[in-house]
């Protein structure tokens, strides 16, 4: 009855919708976005000290729906930078993965973000007895080690492969994780593969600026008789990257919540990662010492085992075995 009351009575809902206006805010990137900084039941406390209208909750909120405000919170979509030929390159892998994917596996390749080892706080909750209780501060000096989740995520196969490192996100860390994925389960899923395409982030351990991830694969060309396609998202167009989404989201929704007592307690956490669609995650540990700072030069990197591509060469190449 009392909804019907503003459907009778237009003088309220003009009230309703002045004071709504009164507290509203814009985006300074979107002239179509806003939001109000208020609670329903601050909306509805205000009309009663102003006007002794007296309104439920439940009508401010349709009425905030009618206006097209929902409950929503931020987004991370807009880049720190922009990279001029950004659409270009993202046509460039559309059609290389559409050409190569029927014959060759495809594979979406990034490290997760590192997490700290012990008894400290991550975001989230869990089902649990009781509260878990966890040292009030983060401090580097409680934690007992560094979890280094890297990950593979075939997408023909919609199969994920995540090794847990310890030591550092390297280029050498993430050959060793390719080489794992190819021996143990790439070469059974494809016998008869000649190519193999690899989609990777422009920065960090795999960046295409650093001479040691290009050497590294060719090294992993030459033991695995595979040609490798590397094709790098642009600069600043990371969340793009198929793994982000397809499976670096589900993993954790499977560990949020939960302290990372020790290693094994985080590879199978991890492995309980699955959906309705179909996708499973095999994990390994790789706690091996990875050494930091390895410099290699240009010189090194043999020219008659690389090829770029003619329109954006710094992101797009093929390594030969």
């Amino acid at each position: 009855m009392a909804e019907k009351k503003t459907i009778r009575d237009p003088e309220i809902k003009r009230l309703l919708i002045a004071l709504i206006e009164e507290h509203k805010a814009g985006s300074p990137t979107d002239s179509n976005v806003y939001w109000i900084s208020l609670k329903p039941w601050s909306i509805a406390r205000m009309l009663w000290e102003r006007h002794q209208i007296k309104l439920s909750n439940g009508i401010v909120k349709r009425q905030l729906k009618e206006l097209g405000y929902g409950y929503r919170k931020q987004s991370k979509q807009l880049p720190t930078g922009h990279y001029a030929r950004r659409d270009e390159q993202f046509k460039i892998i559309c059609l290389l993965v559409s050409i190569m994917g029927s014959q060759s596996p495809v594979l979406s390749i990034d490290c997760k973000k590192k997490e700290q080892l012990g008894n400290l706080y991550r975001a989230g909750k869990c089902y649990c007895t009781q509260a878990v209780n966890v040292y009030d501060h983060d401090y580097q000096h409680l934690s007992e080690g560094k979890v280094i989740p890297h990950g593979i995520y075939d997408l023909k196969a919609n199969q994920g492969y995540i090794s847990i490192g310890s030591s550092g996100e390297t280029a050498d860390f993430i050959i060793d994780n390719l080489l794992w994925w190819w021996w143990n389960y790439g070469i059974h899923q494809y016998p008869d593969a000649r190519n193999i395409v690899l989609l990777c982030d422009a920065g960090g351990a795999n960046s295409y600026r650093h001479h040691i991830f290009k050497h590294r694969l060719m090294e992993f060309a030459r033991e695995t008789g595979l040609s490798v396609i590397v094709c790098h998202y642009p600069p600043y167009c990371s969340k793009w990257n198929p793994i982000e989404h397809r499976l670096f989201s589900q993993v954790h929704k499977a560990i949020e919540g939960v302290v990372f007592t020790d290693y094994p307690t985080v590879k199978k956490l991890i492995e309980k990662t699955s959906t309705q669609t179909g996708l499973t995650v095999v994990v390994r540990l790789n706690l091996k010492e990875y050494e930091k700072g390895i410099k290699v030069d240009k010189s090194q990197i043999d020219p008659n085992r690389i090829s770029f591509h003619p329109q954006i060469p710094e992101l797009n190449y093929r390594i030969y075995p």
